[in-house]
């Protein structure tokens, strides 16, 4: 269904005549992480915290590959009644260059969905059964290099990630949409 937003503001606007470019995301890279057991650090002001740290994992691009280097770490508050979870993590790539370069990663953004489904995906064994399907788990990703061979493509992109969580593991597909494509359609 498409609402047509220019309407509503007043005639002779840049809002209300302008086409603006409509993003057009394409598949950059998937990411599998290993996951340490979860630490609790128990209820707080504004749900529960908890801390899951990376032993590892890897990466493939479109523009490179390697491995997630362990000590990330997953920050998540987690809230009481829904069960929906605030996700926020921090990381390395290294890349299987000689010598490898380094790239930092940021994601931030919410796992949601019915509670019943929720709860499983505490528990490990339990989340290895939930279809991915059933939730959702949509983050921003920022990433950031100083190693001349990937700055152009890290430095100042935009990612989003759609993520599942299989036991230990988490799989994350990362979607980049840097600039407008010349083919892609605008809004009418």
């Amino acid at each position: 269904m498409s609402v047509d937003l220019r309407s509503s503001f007043l005639p002779g606007t840049a809002a209300a005549s302008l086409d603006l470019p409509i993003p057009v995301p394409r598949l950059d890279f998937r990411m599998s992480v290993t996951l340490n057991p979860k630490v609790s650090l128990g209820p707080g002001p504004f749900g529960q915290r908890n801390w899951i740290s990376f032993s590892g994992g890897q990466w493939q691009a479109t523009w490179g590959s390697g491995v997630v280097v362990p000590g990330g770490q997953d920050s998540q508050l987690v809230h009481p009644e829904t069960l929906h979870t605030w996700l926020e993590t921090n990381y390395l790539l290294q890349t299987s260059d000689e010598p490898p370069a380094y790239i930092a990663v940021q994601t931030s953004g919410w796992r949601t969905g019915p509670r019943e489904v929720l709860e499983k995906l505490f528990d490990p064994v339990l989340a290895d059964a939930v279809n991915p399907s059933e939730y959702q788990m949509r983050l921003n990703v920022k990433l950031e290099t100083g190693d001349e061979r990937y700055a152009k493509v890290v430095n100042g992109g935009m990612w989003i990630g759609s993520g599942a969580r299989r036991g230990a593991e988490e799989s994350i597909d990362q979607y980049e949409k840097l600039y407008h494509d010349a083919m892609s359609p605008v809004l009418a």
